[in-house]
């Protein structure tokens, strides 16, 4: 039983590395074929690379437009237009409840 195995995987063996002996033959008689190989081989690398970084960019973008809009509606429900809050009325309200006249002087 273990003559049976043995041979099956000799033969599995010589089957695999018949290719490989072929293609570096291959190479050995056309040295000429090695950059248009190396090439072929690096355009898709080079192509998952860019893609890579565009997705990355892309999600970057979608994450910077999410918090404009997020911070664009929180000024919008705030009624505060100029980045910053202004001095409180009264009674602690917010300038745009309290009338120009109601304002405290600084």
């Amino acid at each position: 039983m273990f003559k049976d195995v043995k041979t099956i995987v000799n033969k599995v063996v010589d089957t695999a590395a018949g290719p490989i002996e072929t293609f570096d033959q291959s190479l050995r008689e056309h040295p000429e074929e090695l950059i248009p190989l190396a090439v072929i081989h690096l355009i898709p690398v080079a192509l998952t690379i860019v893609g890579t970084v565009v997705v990355i960019r892309g999600g970057q973008q979608v994450r910077i437009e999410k918090e404009r809009t997020k911070q664009a509606k929180l000024r919008a429900a705030h009624g505060c237009h100029h980045g910053h809050h202004g001095p409180r009325g009264p009674h602690g309200q917010h300038p745009k409840f309290v009338h120009h006249d109601e304002l405290p002087l600084a």
